[in-house]
């Protein structure tokens, strides 16, 4: 059974990147700005410059999601794989990239990077060196995203083929 028929797989490719994207975007953003607790100088900070700051790393998030799900597609040589039935093959792949970007860009930028450091309250991954919080952020945030992408794709599905109808 084909999902997307050849005359709107253009346009539901589009709508279906668009998706992750954005979604991914504001559940990242909402993520970051509720972990601001836990990084140095954010408390002391303006609102607009948290705000600002928040959005920057929501910006380098969302792309790093999209490219998991690209990488997946890739792997199973499928765009729409989100709106079936998955594979722990593809999840794998697409979780297992957020994580492992995540993990290296945390250990760097909290090191060698400076580009953050960590508050008193941010639990310690001792083996990794990381925070606790980014690293759970790419365990909750995809999988919210996967299920949150899946039923807003699969009616907008619905939604195109009744107005053909």
């Amino acid at each position: 059974m084909t999902l997307v028929n050849q005359s709107c797989r253009a346009a539901a490719s589009a709508v279906l990147a668009l998706m992750v994207w954005s979604v991914s975007f504001f559940l990242h953003f909402f993520w970051e700005m509720a972990q601001v607790p836990f990084f140095s100088g954010m408390a002391e900070a303006s609102h607009w410059e948290v705000v600002w700051l928040c959005t920057r790393a929501t910006f380098g998030d969302a792309n790093i999601a999209f490219g998991a799900y690209v990488l997946g597609a890739l792997f199973v040589k499928d765009w729409f794989w989100i709106s079936k039935q998955w594979l722990l093959s593809t999840l794998s792949i697409y979780l297992g990239v957020g994580l492992i970007v995540t993990i290296l860009f945390e250990y760097w930028a909290t090191g060698a990077g400076q580009r953050w450091n960590y508050s008193g309250l941010m639990p310690d991954v001792p083996l990794l060196s990381i925070g606790a919080l980014p690293l759970f952020q790419w365990m909750v945030i995809p999988i919210i995203l996967i299920y949150a992408v899946k039923w807003m794709f699969l009616g907008w599905l619905v939604s195109k083929r009744t107005e053909r109808e």
